[in-house]
């Protein structure tokens, strides 16, 4: 967590000396901050749906009507 919040704090000192380069002198850099601000959303984006897709949970097992207990009650008792 801590290095999550590091690396952002980075990239928002980034972004914003880029912001005041392209307001103060160049115009094109604004095109710069403009992409790197896409690339960073989608490449999120990205981090996030791969993060969901491993969950390592274990599938419930799903019981059948052979291991349900009022099934095996009346089977011993038919037995009987």
């Amino acid at each position: 967590m801590i290095l999550q919040t590091l690396v952002f704090l980075i990239l928002v000192l980034i972004l914003n000396f880029l912001l005041f380069l392209s307001i103060n002198f160049n115009k094109n850099i604004s095109y710069l901050v403009l992409t790197l601000l896409m690339f960073l959303n989608f490449f999120s984006v990205f981090l996030y749906k791969l993060s969901q897709g491993k969950n390592f949970r274990q599938p419930k097992k799903e019981t059948s009507a052979e291991e349900h207990p009022i099934i095996k009650a009346a089977r011993e008792r038919l037995r009987k």
